[in-house]
């Protein structure tokens, strides 16, 4: 088995765990390959032919890396350096007992549904990109709502006159779109929705869509693209995104030491004050 191990080398704490399951793993004849998740192309070669994929920091992170990883097919673990999100599963002193359900092949892999955002400008492809949590298409620069066209399938369906709109996946439901008043989903459910950002006059109720369906978005005004709030884009007049359900998933690891959704979410939100 080949595990390969990704972390961002301007965090030591990171750096320092990554190394020391590196350690950890050789002691047990494990392959093992590090990646940099500042730099792509390092991250390309390590996760290439490797079954696990330890990515070392938060919610944040797993974001990052799971973009990366996805084409790949390898299954990611997250190791949470502070609280755990509701990406990670494993702080770094729970790894190793975590690890050995690995290499004995106790574990499964769990797919989840990501998006494809392509954003077109004059009939030409400028961004494409995937995304775990969200795609939002927001007001930019300007205080003030901006009007997005929404087509599913093709069809008319409405036009907001909102802050903006967020297209979730079941992952990023929990997320951005749950501040906003949009449904908590199962994780492994195969679909996503779309919720407005404070709409004036305007449908205001989440939609959820399955896995099948396409959407087009058309903004008006100053608009900005972001993609997994960390992939960014300035928006033109007559731009257009097409959001789609997207070829690969993420897959992420889970071992009988993994805490269940369900309890995770009571814990993040509940306990937390957040109210359900």
């Amino acid at each position: 088995m080949k595990v390969a191990l990704l972390a961002l080398r301007g965090r030591a704490e990171a750096v320092a765990a990554a190394r020391e399951a590196t350690a950890w793993l050789r002691k047990r004849d494990v392959t093992v390959a590090e990646g940099n998740l500042d730099h792509p192309d390092t991250v390309d070669a390590a996760v290439r032919d490797a079954r696990i994929v330890c990515v070392f920091g938060g919610d944040g992170t797993m974001l990052r890396a799971a973009r990366l990883i996805a084409p790949h097919g390898a299954g990611i673990l997250g190791v949470n350096l502070g609280r755990l999100g509701f990406l990670t599963i494993a702080s770094v002193s729970e790894l190793p007992l975590i690890l050995e359900d690995v290499l004995a092949g106790r574990y499964e892999l769990e797919d989840r549904m990501l998006l494809e955002a392509t954003l077109t400008r004059d009939g030409r492809v400028v961004e494409r990109a995937l995304a775990l949590n969200d795609v939002v298409v927001a007001r930019g620069r300007e205080v003030r709502s901006v009007h997005v066209r929404v087509q599913i399938d093709g069809e008319a369906f409405t036009t907001y006159w909102a802050d903006g709109l967020i297209v979730a996946t079941a992952t990023g439901s929990t997320a951005y779109a749950f501040s906003v008043g949009g449904p908590v989903i199962i994780p492994r459910a195969r679909t996503m929705l779309f919720v407005p950002i404070a709409p004036h006059l305007s449908f205001r109720n989440a939609v959820v869509l399955d896995e099948g369906q396409r959407l087009r978005l058309v903004p008006e005004g100053d608009a900005r693209l972001s993609v997994d709030g960390q992939i960014e884009r300035d928006l033109e007049s007559g731009d257009v995104i097409e959001v789609t359900p997207a070829a690969v998933n993420a897959r992420f690891v889970r071992t009988a030491a993994v805490r269940p959704f369900l309890a995770l979410l009571r814990d993040k939100i509940l306990k937390e004050g957040k109210g359900l």
